[in-house]
């Protein structure tokens, strides 16, 4: 049974709503989840959860991280915005409490958990300074929050997006613009640690983890052409000739990165911080 919060507050450029996320949870758990799942162990190693704590995971997808901290014996809360990533969760972690909520209106009360983790979702809210407040909030005393964003120098694995969007000569679509500079941060182990400090958390640790990414290039590009992600939407908000384009430019800009096997092996890196209340 999947419980549901009385208020869902959904936002544009808010992590897995509106048109970039909803509807797709099956493409984005056979694509793109890939790439977040690299962070998973690292995140939940710094967090280093005994068993019996309760563990909030925001922004939860298919509940990877879900899954991963009832594993080590968490007792998990696990909140999205989109009914369909909830219908996955539900399955990858069945003991997980799961609520329909998104940032910055989570639906529980002051210091209710003393763990949370936000894998790749502060990058995706409209107001992430907002929304970390809300992380903060909802931390007991002591209680320690880990947080991973994608860097804003992008690795191969991030960057290839850029290349192909470049060389199809095609215009990202409103959905996929950047946020306004005065709510941004910089995506770096400072601009991280800023960002925590800014909701009175005390950060321990900031730091960068490498990792490479092995995926079937077909398997990768249909993340694209089944709307995942900002790549996704601008993919389909193109006619045919331009989603022609991007078809040719990928196949193109993918080659250098085939491995012998016919696979791509892609660099990339994300940035995380630990965080206390």
């Amino acid at each position: 049974m999947i419980a549901r919060s009385s208020v869902l507050r959904v936002s544009r450029g808010d992590g897995q709503t509106g048109g970039k996320w909803a509807g797709r949870a099956h493409a984005y758990a056979e694509t793109f989840a890939g790439q977040c799942a690299h962070t998973i162990p690292v995140l939940l190693d710094a967090l280093d959860p005994r068993p019996g704590s309760r563990l909030l995971d925001v922004g939860t997808g298919a509940g990877a991280v879900a899954a991963a901290a009832v594993a080590r014996g968490c007792a998990v809360t696990a909140v999205d915005p989109a009914a369909d990533m909830l219908e996955l969760a539900a399955v990858a972690a069945p003991t997980a409490s799961l609520v329909r909520a998104s940032l910055p209106g989570l639906p529980f009360p002051d210091g209710a958990f003393d763990l949370v983790s936000a894998n790749f979702v502060v990058n995706h809210v409209p107001d992430p300074r907002a929304a970390v407040s809300e992380l903060a909030r909802v931390l007991a005393p002591g209680g320690r929050l880990g947080v991973s964003v994608w860097p804003d120098d992008p690795t191969p694995l991030r960057r290839l997006w850029d290349d192909v969007v470049r060389e199809a000569g095609v215009r990202r679509p409103e959905s996929a613009a950047p946020l306004p500079s005065d709510l941004d941060f910089p995506r770096t182990t400072e601009g991280l640690a800023g960002l925590l400090g800014s909701a009175g958390l005390r950060v321990e640790r900031a730091w960068r983890h490498e990792f490479s990414h092995v995926v079937e290039p077909d398997l990768w590009w249909s993340g694209v052409t089944r709307g995942v992600a900002n790549i996704g939407q601008t993919y389909l908000a193109q006619d045919e000739f331009g989603r022609s384009a991007m078809t040719a430019a990928f196949d193109r800009l993918s080659a250098p990165y085939l491995r012998a096997d016919g696979r791509l092996q892609l660099a990339g890196a994300a940035v995380l911080a630990l965080a206390v209340r």
